[in-house]
């Protein structure tokens, strides 16, 4: 996967039976520890969110 960058667009990766799965947001910060965590602004609730890496697609 290519690393993301603050400003880059991405959504949730689907997965079953997981509410947030499809939902899209912009990188506003990318975690150095714990290191593969992005910190995403939702654009449904406009809440700041928590993400490994390994779960979101660049848009």
């Amino acid at each position: 996967m290519a690393e993301l960058k603050t400003g880059d667009r991405v959504r949730v990766k689907e997965r079953p039976d997981y509410t947030l799965s499809g939902w899209e947001g912009e990188v506003v910060e990318v975690k150095e520890d714990p290191k593969g965590w992005i910190i995403i602004k939702a654009d449904k609730t406009g809440y700041r969110m928590a993400f490994p890496e390994t779960e979101l697609d660049k848009l």
